[in-house]
């Protein structure tokens, strides 16, 4: 009673609720609780957690537990509520990471139902990954965890999330259900929260959110969608922060509340907040916990096993903040309207989310919890991305001077590029690498007349004829070796690999009999493809693949190519970078985006 009374007397923030399970997003018990000693878990029916007599349930978790070192706390508190029914032991304890643990709080506790228990925290560095520990002395229901900070809040901070949508209405209306749910049963946080959707001239008219808005818009892949949604919001003052993330919001509302309050209790106005994003097909690993930009997308944290708290402890606290060329995914991205600078680049799509971050100086933390689902990018991997995601390479490294390796070192690059797919006969990739490499090389010029991509997307997707993904792809297993990493590796094959191109100067009299086949999410693998007829990229479980077949002269028209734009590139490099410094200035203004999206 004396904790809620003096809860009631401070200006008290609710910064973080339990999040439950939810096939529709995520369902992998072991990132929301652990339990020992008896049976615990989550009761579908009473959407609650349960222990029964006896047994333990745990809440240090990726979901659910509490990170207080991302909150500038100085002088205020943290009280923890929790709204349960029956008779059980309560501890909370702060993880650290390399350093003791601290045991803030242990009690026996006995609620009725609708009743709560509200504990104030004590007094000291909160520097850790805080959690609550429950064993059941009866059979317990647990139906909330709040977490409070006490106290005025260093920034006021209100979001307008922005969605880019393309001929997908189900998926945003399907987002917009989930947000008004999540608000319906959180009215709080509702005026600091608004949607705009952006429809980039598909079939979206209306969203199923009460503070949503769908504005019509020219074309202009992600990059025009979101800058749009930005514009308005600078435009027409609407909030401190801009929330860019999916129409499909394949991520727990609960994101927002921590995203709004990490933020709240920053002293530094460049916080921003990156979501982190975990693949549908493993949705207890992390894919990327933020990620860094040098020659390649470099995902942090990649591989982590989220079930292992032990894990979620060193990627939450283990991990340094200050990390040079860190950059956000627009899954999920919540950046300061005062820190932009510079727009960002017209790309259409890819690319544009790690220019926006490279450059403008955003100071982006993770959040554990605030995740993306997502569809693995290597599954939707074809010609026209590769074509996307090596004019990106090539633009960062000729644009931003801590990113500057020298012509031979981006020649190199670009040679590992082209070499991955054209030595693995992915032709068509390759000769789509070709076509980025040209057209950077044409500076501003493209850009702009290139605005909406149509003709080049139109060029790279009528000349994909062997790599377009088929349903049902009809194979001869026993035609086919399995997928080996470790296969053509050795010292003297790799020698022969290298000077023969990939085996495109032995004879076909010299190859295997068999092709090979690849999961769709490993493809392009150069020692496998060496001396196999044909490779065949396939999805086990769907039977979605495709097959590309060994073509000598296609190989050499490719490579010759590309031995002439690289040539090229190494020549002009000195002018290439002034035009894109230039650039940098120039096609990532208010004033140029104002241009290309103004109603036509």
């Amino acid at each position: 009673m004396k904790e809620h009374q003096l809860m009631q007397a401070l200006e008290t923030s609710l910064v973080q609720r339990l999040v439950m399970p939810d096939p529709g997003v995520n369902s992998e018990y072991l990132l929301f609780f652990h339990h020992e000693g008896g049976l615990a878990g989550y009761d579908t029916r009473q959407q609650a957690y349960f222990a029964q007599r006896g047994a333990l349930i745990r809440f240090d978790s990726y979901f659910n537990a509490f990170p207080a070192h991302l909150y500038d706390l100085d002088s205020h508190n943290v009280a923890v509520e929790v709204k349960a029914t029956g008779k059980f032991s309560i501890k909370i304890v702060m993880a650290r990471r390399g350093r003791s643990w601290e045991h803030l709080y242990q009690s026996k506790i006995e609620l009725r139902e609708g009743e709560s228990e509200s504990i104030r925290l004590p007094n000291i560095e909160l520097d850790g990954l805080i959690y609550v520990e429950i064993v059941a002395l009866d059979d317990v229901l647990i139906h909330e965890v709040d977490y409070y900070i006490l106290g005025i809040p260093h920034q006021d901070v209100s979001l307008t999330g922005v969605i880019t949508t393309f001929k997908r209405n189900d998926a945003v209306q399907r987002t917009g259900r989930r947000l008004q749910a999540y608000f319906e049963a959180n009215p709080d946080l509702l005026p600091r929260f608004q949607l705009l959707v952006i429809d980039n001239g598909g079939d979206t008219d209306t969203i199923s959110f009460t503070k949503g808005r769908v504005i019509k818009n020219r074309n202009l892949g992600g990059a025009g969608g979101f800058t749009r949604g930005l514009l308005e919001t600078v435009e027409n003052k609407l909030s401190s922060h801009v929330l860019f993330m999916d129409d499909d919001a394949g991520f727990f509302p609960e994101s927002l509340r921590r995203t709004i309050s990490v933020l709240r209790f920053s002293k530094s106005e460049k916080r921003a907040v990156a979501g982190a994003m975990i693949t549908e097909a493993h949705k207890w690993r992390m894919w990327e916990n933020g990620a860094t930009f040098d020659q390649r997308c470099r995902p942090i944290d990649k591989g982590r096993d989220l079930r292992n708290f032990g894990e979620v402890l060193a990627m939450s606290v283990g991990q340094p903040r200050n990390v040079e060329n860190k950059y956000a995914g627009w899954w999920y991205f919540c950046f300061p309207v005062v820190s932009v600078k510079i727009w960002p680049f017209p790309f259409f799509v890819r690319g544009d989310d790690s220019y926006f971050s490279l450059a403008n100086d955003f100071d982006i933390l993770t959040i554990p919890g605030v995740v993306a689902i997502q569809e693995d990018f290597f599954a939707k991997q074809t010609p026209l991305t590769l074509y996307l995601d090596m004019r990106y390479h090539i633009v960062h490294h000729l644009t931003f001077n801590n990113l500057d390796i020298g012509k031979k070192s981006l020649r190199k690059m670009m040679t590992r590029f082209f070499d991955r797919f054209n030595n693995s006969y992915h032709y068509e990739s390759a000769a789509a690498i070709c076509q980025a490499i040209e057209d950077v090389l044409q500076v501003d010029t493209f850009w702009e007349k290139n605005i909406d991509m149509a003709e080049r997307r139109k060029l790279i997707s009528g000349s994909i004829e062997n790599e377009r993904i088929q349903d049902g792809l009809s194979v001869d297993l026993n035609r086919l070796a399995r997928h080996s990493p470790r296969r053509n590796k050795g010292r003297w094959v790799g020698m022969l690999r290298r000077f023969s191109f990939n085996g495109h100067l032995i004879p076909e009299t010299f190859q295997y009999k068999k092709g090979v086949r690849l999961p769709l999410d490993v493809r392009a693998i150069e020692h496998d493809t060496f001396l196999r007829p044909y490779t065949v990229t396939m999805d086990d479980t769907t039977g979605r693949g495709y097959v590309c077949k060994f073509d000598r002269q296609t190989y050499f028209k490719n490579r010759k190519r590309f031995l002439k734009l690289a040539k090229r590139l190494e020549s002009e490099y000195p002018k290439l970078r002034e035009g894109y410094a230039e650039a940098s200035f120039t096609l990532t203004t208010k004033r140029a985006w104002f241009e290309r999206l103004r109603d036509e």
